[in-house]
């Protein structure tokens, strides 16, 4: 048995601890902290023993392409509720009119190679309408939403939900709903209110209806479109949209959107026109909109940002151009922004990504397409990466993993994922092992390994995957011998001082805040990871997530404190 243990100190806010905790499955982690500000999207640690792996070599495979019977190939990014992976379903061939509805959801608190951990819902014809074709995902704590593509033959904005709270083969768990809007969808944010759609493409004036596949992509679309998570959804007041054409003719075509606790950032897919709007200003005033050329600095084609907590990084499509923002700095100045060329790091062709993952100290860039050698596949699986406790300029920051073939399987050509935390799943696309069909092989990186056990978080971001978005608020995740298990509150905090605790027992995780019980969820039953390394306060292995406050007393024990013990100390 255990030996009881419990730490209660006094640490500076950004600190490195060398303490002894021997842990089994029980745990308590408390902190009291004076937040000047809230920077809700930003990853913000309190106390973490969490170090990201510095090694880039820990990746497994999964064939999904069959689950529960049904076709479950072909996703355009993944959304996580926490502990299920959706994967956002878009179509399972080249072709445009093979769309589906067919979501994938992966439980992480099961094996990922046990098929019982993965399940499959076909919604494509939800409330009577053919609700398929999908580009990205959100999730606002109760909801998951699927952002509306195009159905093979014209861009569509019928808008697909499930609640969590519902079984998830219920039909009546799920709801769509059209609104009359034919955009492409491409990416999302979300700011705990608003869901904000990047729009692509719109019907192009040489449409042809005999073959509409191959014009759906000819019109670029600066059609803003909201909706008011707070609303029905079934309502059309509840939908806002804006004309960016207002600000540019070049204000088109974004592909993944970003909330940095103030504005929410649009990467244009092609142009280098970078486009923001500021989230306390009146949406319709083309006042409250900014838009930056990127391009003299060498922006050329983005799919996805990523946000550290103070930069956001473009994700750079077809090409090796990598720039970031300072968001701590004027949009409008060039000497803000950070310009690397990745082009063959580490030997590899690293040039063309979609989407990607911010680990507390590490970027990672999602392998997509290239621009090929001749006789060369412009699809890949060079993985790159960027540490951010380095200088984004110099060519040391910066490694890659060529991780093309997977516990014997293919794996390539992915666009965007999700991250339960620890582990970075991708989403199935294609490539040129399956005669033109789409695949269903997940590929899995493992972030952290044995080398962590916890992390208390002031705020912890949601936009994981550079094209999905939620918000989580503050959170409390611990590492098992299996996985992550964590809880959010999905609500940020007010700023000011407040008490965060974290509790697990194996069977249950608790946060509590100001000393109330404000989320919990079952767990596994698995015993927490044995860990020698260090305890981070305020950071992650010397990364860029930092907490923005003040850290005045923090709490340990391999204990499970009750919910008595945790209301005495948030009074004391």
């Amino acid at each position: 048995m255990t030996q009881p243990t419990e730490h209660r100190l006094q640490p500076d806010s950004h600190t490195t601890l060398d303490l002894q905790l021997t842990l089994a499955s029980q745990l308590t982690v408390a902190a009291r902290v004076a937040a000047p500000q809230t920077r809700d999207e930003a990853l913000q640690p309190l106390i973490s023993q969490w170090r990201p792996r510095a090694d880039f070599s820990a990746f497994a495979a999964y064939d999904a392409g069959a689950t529960d019977g049904l076709n479950t190939k072909g996703y355009f990014g993944a959304v996580t509720d926490g502990r299920y992976i959706y994967f956002c379903p878009v179509r399972d061939q080249q072709d445009r009119g093979s769309v589906h509805g067919r979501v994938l959801r992966y439980d992480t608190h099961g094996a990922f190679k046990d098929p019982q951990s993965w399940a499959a819902h076909d919604a494509s014809y939800t409330d009577g309408i053919h609700s398929a074709g999908f580009y990205g995902g959100a999730c606002d704590g109760r909801y998951v939403y699927f952002n509306p593509r195009d159905d093979g033959r014209t861009h569509h904005s019928r808008l697909l939900r499930y609640d969590t709270r519902g079984d998830f083969k219920d039909p009546q768990s799920w709801a769509a709903h059209d609104a009359d809007f034919p955009h492409s969808g491409q990416g999302l944010a979300f700011d705990g209110r608003w869901l904000y759609f990047c729009p692509g493409y719109t019907t192009a004036p040489d449409y042809n209806p005999d073959d509409p596949g191959a014009s759906l992509d000819n019109e670029p679309s600066g059609q803003m479109l909201r909706y008011d998570t707070a609303a029905p959804l079934k309502d059309a007041a509840s939908y806002q949209v804006f004309d960016a054409t207002r600000l540019s003719p070049r204000a088109t075509c974004f592909d993944g959107a970003l909330y940095d606790g103030r504005h929410i950032y649009y990467a244009p897919l092609s142009g280098g026109l970078v486009l923001r709007y500021a989230t306390d200003c009146d949406y319709a005033d083309p006042t409250s909109w900014q838009t930056f050329d990127a391009t003299p600095l060498g922006m050329k084609m983005n799919v996805g940002l990523i946000f550290d907590g103070r930069h956001i990084y473009f994700c750079a499509y077809g090409n090796s151009h990598m720039l970031r923002y300072d968001t701590a700095a004027p949009f409008d100045d060039p000497a803000s922004w950070d310009f690397h060329d990745a082009a063959h790091t580490g030997g590899l062709d690293t040039g063309g990504f979609d989407g990607g993952f911010f680990d507390g100290r590490y970027i990672y860039y999602m392998p997509f397409t290239r621009q090929p050698p001749p006789g060369h596949s412009v699809f890949h699986c060079n993985w790159l990466r960027y540490d951010t406790a380095a200088p984004f300029d110099d060519p040391a920051s910066w490694v890659s993993r060529d991780a093309a073939v997977t516990d014997g399987l293919h794996t390539d050509a992915y666009n965007a994922g999700a991250c339960d935390g620890r582990f970075i799943y991708t989403a199935p696309w294609r490539g040129d092992h399956d005669d033109g069909q789409a695949h269903g092989r997940v590929l899995r990186y493992d972030t952290l390994g044995a080398d962590g056990a916890f992390s208390l978080r002031f705020s912890d971001f949601g936009h994981n995957g550079g094209l999905c978005a939620g918000l989580l608020g503050p959170s409390f995740t611990v590492n098992t011998t299996q996985g992550a298990v964590s809880i959010a509150t999905h609500q940020p905090l007010a700023p000011g001082t407040h008490h965060l605790a974290g509790v697990y027992d194996g069977d249950r995780i608790k946060l509590y805040i100001d000393g109330a019980l404000a989320a919990e969820r079952s767990a596994p039953g698995q015993p927490l990871q044995h860990t020698a390394v260090p305890i981070d306060i305020g950071h992650i292995g010397g990364g860029s997530a930092r907490f923005a406050g003040t850290i005045d007393e923090i709490y340990l024990a391999n204990a499970a404190r009750d919910a008595a013990w945790v209301a005495q100390e948030a009074a004391s």
